[in-house]
């Protein structure tokens, strides 16, 4: 048994200096910065709702009801015959 206690004693003071090396302080901290270019080849999703949206006023869905539907019926939350105006003019 004393055994067994000396070889946890021995790990806990191990245990605490490998910690406590962590913890020294070597210089000050310096924030890290990640910068993430989008692909210009990819329109972002608000590019394409707006794209959408002004496509959706030519053809003379203007209200806020319309244009909710139509994205409704695109996004496949809608079904039947509010969709009717989706399916004939479908997005590009």
């Amino acid at each position: 048994m004393t055994g067994r206690l000396a070889v946890v004693g021995a790990l806990t003071v191990v245990a605490v200096g490998l910690l406590s090396a962590c913890s020294e302080e070597k210089g000050a901290p310096v924030p890290v910065t990640t910068v993430v270019i989008p692909s210009p080849s990819a329109p972002s999703g608000v590019d394409r709702s707006r794209r959408i949206q002004q496509r959706l006023l030519e053809l003379g869905c203007s209200t806020n009801s319309c244009i909710q539907t139509y994205f409704a019926c695109m996004d496949g939350y809608l079904t039947g015959d509010p969709c009717e105006f989706y399916r004939l003019h479908p997005p590009e």
